[in-house]
Parts: structure tokens; sequence; C-alpha cells
């Protein structure tokens, strides 16, 4: 088989099934990798979210209005291999008694909007807990994560001072992009030149955390990788993919997926 006709076959094979590769062995990164990404809480909470991961500790909680199954959640903005996570209730309010017996859990989907979101459990904290105590939980997982989840299952509140992640980053095991037409991203973390949107595609795919990139055809560069999901500037012949939220909605049917 001529070379010629080995890279259209290959490219072919690209563009006709999901992305399926076994993760690069990456090392141990110690730096809290959930500092400053955006957070949420499922009910109320004030605008408290950010709290949980600014990295003070001590000055002002992340906390949720009284619902069934409070939670709070954080986006890693990129998929990770999880190795640590480490929880702190709250000291500022002495509302240390809203973590007790909550869970802490990762998953490769937004639980709070995905409704066959799953979310693996890495442990729980205990049920008597006091104020500015910290639990830490291994939380490996072969499937990569994008999202740290703290809950209770009961009717109340969820009160926790800071919560910090270690891990690696790692390819998505499955992905799918959603396309929208004549817009870029307006601010890419790296800018490089692709001979053809499934190769840039390729490389967000394996330069994480990327989650989102935009391509155009005879631009230079033409090829920009980002984690901005949400803003897309209006540009004329640039086409901007952004990876689906919800697994659930994933599938191997990428027919035109880049075209």
């Amino acid at each position: 088989m001529g070379l010629l006709n080995l890279k259209m076959l290959l490219n072919r094979l690209v563009v006709g099934i999901c992305f399926f590769l076994v993760p690069d062995i990456a090392f141990n990164k110690a730096e809290n990798i959930m500092l400053g990404k955006p957070s949420k809480v499922n009910a109320g909470g004030d605008g408290t979210a950010a709290n949980g991961n600014d990295g003070h500790s001590g000055t002002h909680p992340t906390y949720t209005a009284r619902t069934a199954l409070p939670s709070w959640q954080g986006d890693l903005l990129g998929f990770y291999t999880v190795h640590n996570i480490t929880i702190t209730s709250d000291i500022s309010y002495s509302a240390g008694q809203y973590l007790r017996s909550a869970f802490v859990g990762v998953s490769p989907d937004d639980s709070i909007i995905c409704p066959n979101a799953v979310v693996f459990v890495c442990g729980q904290c205990p049920d008597n807990i006091g104020g500015g105590e910290s639990f830490t939980f291994n939380c490996s997982h072969q499937q990569s994560v994008r999202f740290v989840k703290v809950w209770r299952n009961i009717t109340g509140f969820l009160a926790l001072d800071e919560l910090a992640v270690e891990g690696s980053p790692q390819p998505q095991n499955g992905v799918k992009y959603q396309k929208l037409r004549n817009h870029r991203s307006a601010s890419p973390m790296t800018s490089l030149t692709a001979p053809s949107a499934t190769d840039c595609g390729l490389r967000c795919h394996l330069s994480q955390p990327c989650l989102s990139f935009s391509y155009h055809p005879t631009a230079a560069p033409n090829c920009l990788l980002t984690t901005n999901t949400g803003y897309a500037a209006t540009a004329v012949g640039w086409t901007k993919y952004t990876i689906e939220t919800c697994s659930s909605k994933i599938t191997c049917d990428l027919t035109d997926h880049f075209n």
C-alpha cells in the first residue's frame, strides 16, 4: 500500500470512530488543579461557590440554601486522573456541621445538568465534624474525569471552607464536539498550524487540558486550542468545536464531524 493511500486510510479511521486512547503515563502534579476553576452549588449560596476553591482557607465558606441533596461542584476545565482530594470544613461561621457525612466524588460529566451523569464516590466525611477539620481522599479512577463534586444525601445545607485537588492531565476516553460555524475562540491558550480540522481536533484531544478548538482552512495559524467553552467571537471562515458536556450523548457516529 502506498504511503499516500495509507495516510488517507488513517485519516478516514480517525474521523469514523470516537477517540479511544490509552492514557499516557503522567507524573503526579502536586499543585492544586482546582484552584480558581469554575464552581457552582445546586441551590442558593448567594454566589459563594467560588469561595470553595479560591485558596483562601479560614475566611469565607461556600454554602448552599436548604435543599434536597445539597451539592457543590468544581470544573477542572480539562480531563484528569485525580489522585487526592482534600476538603476542609467551615470555621469562620461555625458551620462545620454542614459537611457531616458529605460524599466526595468525581465525574466526566456535569452532574448538575446531565441527568445520566455517573459520579465515582471517592469517600465520605465523618458524621461528627467540627470547624476547620480537613480530610483527604484518594480518588484515582481509570476513566479520566473533569468534575469534582461534594454532596449530602439529606434535605438540608452543605457548607465547606476549601477543596483542593491533585491530579495529572489525561485525554478523555471518548469525545464528541459541538460545532459552531463562523466563530472562533477569543482567547486561545495555544495557536498552531494543522493540515485539517481532524488533525486540530486530535491536537486538542491529546493536549490536555483542552475543551475547545477553532479551525480555519487557510489562516495562519489556523488551529486554536483552549479551555474556554463559553464565549466565542464572530469570525468568518472559522469553526469552533466544543466538547460535549454530557458523555451520555457521545456516540461513535462522527459522520461529517469535522467537515
